[in-house]
């Protein structure tokens, strides 16, 4: 496919998005209803379905045809069947296995708000919308708690990984949420990151060229390397502050490649702290900072499968060691000790990324907005002590 029909791919996309009523993320859904019109003539239900579901897997549809909760004009219906104009499509909805009660006290700050748009600052260890085994405890389902009750029906313009901290643009309208988007498409948003890394690096400011491109050898498929066959990734990097063992730095995007920071970040030799993926350690400990330090930490992935897994057993358990570690967030962000053993504690236990700055210009007023959020209590915690110890 070349790179204008992908491009219209994507409006096209965004503008059928724009045309559907949105549906209230706030409440408990138990089914979801679609009307076939003229560009949907002979398409397949399960497309249909997937086209309309992006929080769905193909996984999940499969159960759903297999169990008979994908309806055309309420009589169940084969995942390759063609459909017509008129026809009436349903897919039933299986009870939610979150606590949907998490949907209200899920925490974030809203940095900048009109009557068009939002951004908001999200913590880590948080889904940013419905996907996979998260269909209720986002940050999408809680900003619509937020406006429950309301017209507005907010949309990411922007996302960030589930254990990045940081800035994401919202829309309050479709119009405007679909400006925003070209905008970011246009690389009219200038989006710098804050990460801490290993090792020290020393060239005070420098650009990182090199393609990204799908690790078909990994495990996990939504991994990338790089790929001198792959797409064009340019990340811009400043060094904002050296210690003995590790950095702080300030990663511009010029491109929106998938894990690009810290893809490009590892190939110079200064992956990011605490990269379960691409990095030496998956925990930065206070015996981290001792000299000489131990060895880096690895614990178990939840990712994958273990013999005789189901999707819903790796699903819980990913789910429960989010929690568990949401939980560890919000103990180290009360400056309470999070123990390892008898005499460790945990400083970081995510991928120390963080969306920091924002700057465009508002599609309505043509104002130069420039927002910032500051470090997140654990990354702080962690530049703070590294400082003090030397490390």
């Amino acid at each position: 496919m070349t790179k204008d029909k992908r491009r219209l791919g994507k409006i096209m996309r965004r503008k059928r998005m724009q045309k559907q009523p949105p549906a209230d993320l706030s409440v408990v859904e138990t089914e979801r209803v679609f009307k076939v019109e003229l560009p949907q003539e002979g398409m397949r239900v399960d497309k249909f379905v997937l086209d309309r579901t992006p929080w769905l897997s193909r996984t999940k549809a499969t159960v759903a045809f297999d169990e008979e909760r994908v309806l055309k004009n309420d009589q169940p219906v084969a995942p390759g069947k063609k459909l017509r104009v008129g026809d009436v499509v349903k897919l039933i909805l299986p009870p939610p296995h979150e606590d949907i009660t998490e949907m209200e006290r899920i925490p974030y700050e809203i940095i900048y708000e009109d009557d068009g748009m939002f951004v908001v600052s999200k913590p880590p260890h948080l889904i940013v919308h419905p996907t996979g085994g998260y269909r209720y405890t986002t940050l999408l389902n809680a900003l619509h708690v937020r406006f429950r009750g309301t017209d507005i029906f907010p949309r990411l313009v922007n996302r960030i990984d589930k254990e990045t901290s940081g800035l994401i643009i919202c829309g309050k309208t479709a119009k405007l949420t679909g400006k925003l988007g070209k905008a970011l498409e246009d690389k009219e948003v200038v989006k710098d990151y804050l990460a801490l890394v290993e090792g020290v690096v020393e060239q005070g400011h420098q650009f990182i060229d090199l393609p990204i491109g799908k690790d078909a050898d990994a495990e996990v498929t939504m991994l990338r390397r790089i790929d001198p066959e792959g797409q064009h990734a340019r990340t811009e990097v400043w060094a904002v502050e050296r210690f003995h063992r590790f950095s702080l730095v300030r990663c511009r995007l010029h491109t929106g490649r998938m894990h690009q920071i810290r893809v490009h970040m590892k190939a110079i030799g200064h992956p990011l702290v605490c990269d379960h993926h691409y990095g030496i350690r998956d925990e930065l400990l206070e015996s981290d900072l001792r000299d000489p330090p131990p060895e880096p930490t690895r614990i178990e992935s939840p990712y994958g499968f273990r013999d005789g897994d189901s999707d819903a057993d790796v699903t819980e358990r990913i789910r429960a060691l989010d929690t568990a570690k949401r939980h560890e967030y919000e103990a180290i962000a009360k400056s309470e000790r999070v123990q390892r053993g008898a005499d460790d504690a945990l400083i970081v236990g995510r991928c120390a990324l963080h969306s920091h700055y924002l700057k465009f210009t508002h599609p309505s007023t043509k104002e130069v907005i420039e927002l910032q959020a500051p470090l997140p209590p654990d990354m702080q915690a962690a530049v703070d002590r590294i400082r003090t110890a030397g490390a």
